[in-house]
């Protein structure tokens, strides 16, 4: 599968789980280890932002997820994966995308250092490219 093909898929499924037509943007902010992803999803309709559940209908997108940073990870091998995605997407269809390779990921509960190391294990980076945070992390 594509990177396209795999993010139109998540996009797609998320915009299914909105529960109105009546929206003017969605965003989907991705948080993401190898074996640890936490999504927040919201939309905004009439100037507020609604959270809801983007998996709600039973479309999993977090392996969906799991694999877009997989593939990303291999077209720039030894860069390291991204820890963070942020998609927002108007309901006209533009979206914009942004990933964060640097800045350690904002769980809402402290990832053990093993899920940190196993993350580098399987997206090895260059030396010089592994962000402070986490050396400090692998050093403790």
């Amino acid at each position: 599968m594509t990177i396209e093909n795999n993010l139109n898929q998540i996009l797609s499924s998320t915009i299914d789980n909105i529960p109105t037509d009546q929206w003017d943007n969605f965003s989907l902010n991705i948080c993401a280890l190898n074996k640890m992803i936490a999504i927040k999803a919201f939309y905004e309709a009439e100037g507020k932002f609604i959270s809801f559940d983007p998996e709600e209908n039973g479309n999993d997108i977090t392996m969906k997820i799991k694999t877009l940073r997989e593939e990303m990870y291999k077209t720039s091998p030894n860069k390291g994966a991204w820890y963070m995605a942020m998609f927002t997407v108007m309901n006209d269809g533009h979206f914009d995308s942004s990933f964060d390779y640097d800045n350690k990921p904002e769980f809402k509960y402290e990832p053990s250092k093993d899920k940190f190391l196993d993350d580098l294990n399987v997206f090895p980076r260059q030396k010089e490219l592994i962000p402070e945070w986490l050396k400090e992390i692998i050093k403790s």
